[in-house]
This record gives structure tokens, sequence and C-alpha cells, in this order.
């Protein structure tokens, strides 16, 4: 599987996808089942906005301006847990300023699988995304060397061992999905699926028709997490700063040698827990001298029960904190973006 072992290695990851995508003799290959994904969602050459932009195009010249992202498993198992039990508060429809960055290019310390439509095993290990004028556009990208993935058992099956070292990319596109702004993006079903849609595929038309019959209700259950899941870590990024890396020096005669403007890793994970002190009855509580009161957002609220020992979770709802004879002072959220 590919593998990183520290986090400002995906730096290192990054600049190979954008040599790829500009220079490899491979890049159009993944042009023409692409296009018609492009084509839909009317997506534009950045240096020439009356041309559609061509895959390869479009990826080479994102993943030169997207903020590098590396997320933790820890982060990855909690989200993609709590994608089964999601209940969206806020963001039923998303807009642009919902991102933490208009440009991202994560990759997933852990692999997410996931079943397409024709119920076949898709691994994704990173994921592009980009604030376009009609929609967020985010590609989905794969590990070619993923053992479950069954695009990579088809492909081990009929080139041998070494097939990956033939295209030179270890992370392929495997989906492009677009969320678009004001639209409904959540609890979707099988009738907001287009399952007549006759995309270039390597399958024949009436086996995917069968496949798709029988698959297509896992396939929007797992697309749905998916969504969830995108929408969650958005939400996290936003609601906290990131710990960042700057490269070290072989990194960044790498990145100098590549005329790369990328710069740092933002490392998105959980915060370790820290256990509370033991009660102190003869502690006095310290007055807080506050100057204003604020807004608290709703959200999750776990303990332990001191007399089962289970974990429990309460809601805590939406609410004005601070004493009430202070104004109120409304905030926006803060968002530290470095180039």
């Amino acid at each position: 599987m590919t593998e990183v072992y520290r986090p400002i290695d995906v730096l290192e990851k990054q600049v190979e996808l954008i040599n790829f995508w500009t220079r490899s003799r491979y890049k159009d290959s993944f042009n023409n089942p692409f296009q018609f994904i492009m084509n839909r969602f009317d997506i534009r050459d950045s240096q020439h906005r009356k041309v559609p932009a061509r895959l390869s195009v479009f990826m080479g010249q994102r993943l030169n301006i997207s903020e590098t992202i590396f997320v933790r498993s820890n982060i990855i198992d909690r989200l993609w847990e709590f994608t089964d039990v999601y209940e969206t508060h806020e963001h039923e429809t998303l807009q642009r300023e919902d991102l933490p960055m208009d440009f991202g290019f994560a990759y997933l310390e852990r692999t997410i699988h996931i079943l397409d439509a024709q119920g076949k095993v898709n691994a994704i290990r990173a994921i592009l995304w980009s604030a376009e004028p009609n929609g967020i556009i985010t590609v989905q990208m794969s590990d070619n060397r993923d053992p479950l993935d069954d695009i990579n058992r088809a492909q081990l099956a009929e080139h041998g061992p070494d097939w990956y070292r033939v295209l030179g990319c270890d992370l392929p596109p495997l989906h492009i999905q677009a969320y678009s702004y004001g639209k409904n993006n959540q609890n979707l079903t099988v009738d907001d699926y287009d399952l007549e849609d006759n995309r270039p595929t390597i399958t024949p038309p009436e086996e995917r028709k069968r496949n798709i019959k029988e698959h297509i209700e896992e396939h929007v259950v797992y697309q749905n997490r998916f969504n969830h899941f995108m929408i969650s870590l958005w939400e996290f990024m936003g609601e906290h700063i990131p710990q960042r890396l700057g490269p070290d020096r072989y990194m960044k005669k790498r990145l100098q040698r590549a005329h790369s403007p990328l710069s740092e890793v933002s490392v998105v994970q959980l915060r370790p827990y820290q256990q509370r002190s033991e009660y102190d009855p003869e502690h006095e509580p310290e007055f807080v001298p506050w100057s204003h009161r604020w807004r608290v957002r709703e959200h999750k609220r776990r303990w332990i029960d001191k007399k089962t020992g289970e974990l429990r979770e309460t809601t805590v709802s939406a609410h004005v904190k601070g004493p009430e004879h202070l104004p109120l002072i409304e905030k926006d959220r803060v968002y530290n973006v470095k180039r």
C-alpha cells in the first residue's frame, strides 16, 4: 500500500502528483473516462476560462495551489464511525464559505473503503477539493497498491504484480463529485441517481446494468457516508486550528527544484484526552472577570457514568454563555490561513 511515514512527506506526494499531471505521457489516458464529468460540471481551465478543462489540466493546476493536509487515523476513524449516525443541523446544503480553504489536498493516513454502484470495493487514500463558481468539486484518489480494491485486483490479474509501476501514479483518480451550492447533499436516495447513465466503462453495458440494479442501494448508503465524512471533516477543520509543519532541509531543496509554491502541511488529528484531576471537596471556584457574552454552537458532550462505567453522550443545544449584564459580541469563524 502507498504509505507516508511523516506528515511532511505528503508534500513530496503532492509534488509527484503535480509532475505526473503536467509531464507524464500517461496523464491523458485518464481524460476520456472522466471528461463527461468535467463537461457536466462545466469545469473551466483556470488560465483560459472559455475553454472546458481536461482532467489532466485541472489536476495539475489545482494541486499546485492546494493547501497540503495530512489527516490522522484517529480522526478518520472517529468521523467515519460518526457517519452511521450523522444528523445534519447546519449543513443540509453547502456554501463556499463553509470550506476551511478554497483548495485543499488531503492525504488520509488510513484508507477508506466504499462500494461503488456495481458493488465493487474502492479504496480512497487522498481527496482533492476545489471551490468552483457553481459548486465544490472533489476528486477521490485511489491507492493503486491497496489489496482490497477491486480495480487493483483486476489489474493485477491482467498485467501481473508490477502493473502499478507502468502507470507511474500511486494515487490515480477514482471518482469526481460535485457539491452544488445551495443544493441538498444529505441523506440521498436511489431516486437521486441517474441509473441510465451511459458513462464510459470497461464493464459490458448489460452486465453493468445488472450490477447497478443489484448493488445501487448499498452504494447510496456508502455515498451518503462519504458525503457526511467530507462535511464533518470540513467542519472539524473549520473549528480547530491544525498543527502546521514546515519542510525539513531535504524537502525544502526538493520543493525548490520542483519550483513548487507548497510550503507546509496542516495535520488534522484528535487532541490527546486529558484526564481531569480528582475531585477536591475543599476546592473553591476561581472568579473569572468575563468581559462579554458569546454564542456556543450545538455540540456533543460525552462523560463516563460513575455508577455503571459506561460512556454516555448528550446533545448540548446552542445557547449564549456569559453573565447576563454583559454585552453580546457576535463573532465570525476565525481562520488561520498561511501561504
